[in-house]
């Protein structure tokens, strides 16, 4: 397993996603998985208050599942659990739900959930572009005076925005983000295609800002719901609609040979190169792979350690 340095703790490349663990997923396959995922050196666990969540308030079946997997491995120490909070409502995207009383009913949720008293990395889900960031940022302080987090995390926040907020954070004392986690992918995508438009998807503008700033990228969706592995095997037809609402492009489809070749090269899967491609960028990247059958995920690590040479990276550009 390949990991990068986090501020002093080791973070494998590949985190495990805990999405639908509960509902889609059942909890045996759940805890399969994240035996084999630890057992192959994974290190990383990405949830959210509203994985598995029926309604606003409500319980995380994703997190329950983590936490009673915590508790009987007895492994808390070892792993690095990501989680987030204040998600909108999910009738109306757009309408905010960044508020004190809202982060920690969240938080105080997902800790009890989890089964312990810190996350490593929480999550404000989404932004609220009418608050400053200022605003959230001293917001934030709270969840770390009160030692309930290690490390702020942004998620579907654009770079200047977090940008912005580290400033005010620097200028003042205060805990930035450390680490932002958006959509991103081998297969391009935009909010418009998703059909979300309080995404963030990886883009050439926000890629240059990661790179230039050197800063930390979860990448979630990372395998574009397999979309070049279905391809690549024949399974076109197996893409179910959403993949080929958000990823059938000319431009996707233009990198199947590349990947094809790529994968012949290296004696790997499909899906471990559009992986290696998230995991060999110069910023720090951690591809986030779920997946709802625990051969996907053996298959996505079993080339956990590829890196892919600069040559072979423009050859997917």
């Amino acid at each position: 397993m390949k990991y990068i340095d986090f501020h002093g703790t080791p973070l494998a490349q590949i985190a495990l996603g805990c999405d639908h663990w509960g509902t889609n997923i059942p909890e045996a396959i759940a805890r399969k998985q994240l035996d084999i995922y630890t057992e192959m050196g994974g290190n990383l666990l990405d949830t959210a208050a509203i994985y598995g969540q029926e309604k606003a308030g409500g319980p995380s079946t994703s997190e329950q599942i983590i936490g009673e997997w915590l508790s009987s491995a007895n492994v808390r120490s070892e792993l690095v659990i990501a989680t987030k909070g204040c998600h909108p409502h999910k009738e109306d995207m757009h309408r905010s739900r960044i508020s004190e009383r809202e982060m920690i009913d969240d938080i105080s949720r997902s800790l009890d959930q989890l089964k312990t008293d810190y996350v490593d990395i929480w999550y404000f889900h989404r932004d609220n572009l009418k608050m400053g960031t200022d605003e959230i940022i001293d917001l934030a302080q709270l969840l770390f005076d009160k030692k309930l987090i290690r490390h702020l995390g942004a998620s579907n926040w654009k770079a200047a925005r977090i940008e912005a907020a580290n400033r005010w954070a620097a200028d003042h004392n205060k805990q930035g983000f450390a680490i932002s986690e958006i959509q991103w992918s081998l297969a391009h995508c935009t909010p418009e295609s998703w059909g979300d438009d309080t995404l963030v998807c990886m883009n050439e503008s926000e890629h240059a800002w990661y790179t230039e700033n050197n800063f930390p990228v979860m990448a979630f969706t990372s395998q574009a719901k397999g979309f070049y592995s279905k391809l690549i095997s024949g399974n076109e037809k197996s893409l179910s609609e959403k993949a080929r609402h958000r990823f059938l492009s000319e431009r996707n489809l233009a990198l199947v040979p590349e990947v094809r070749a790529l994968s012949e090269e290296l004696g790997v899967s499909a899906a471990a190169v559009v992986i290696a491609y998230l995991t060999s960028q110069k910023n720090p990247t951690i591809a986030i792979a779920g997946s709802s059958r625990v051969e996907q995920i053996v298959d996505t690590l079993s080339a956990r350690d590829t890196t892919l040479s600069e040559e072979q990276m423009a050859a997917l550009l």
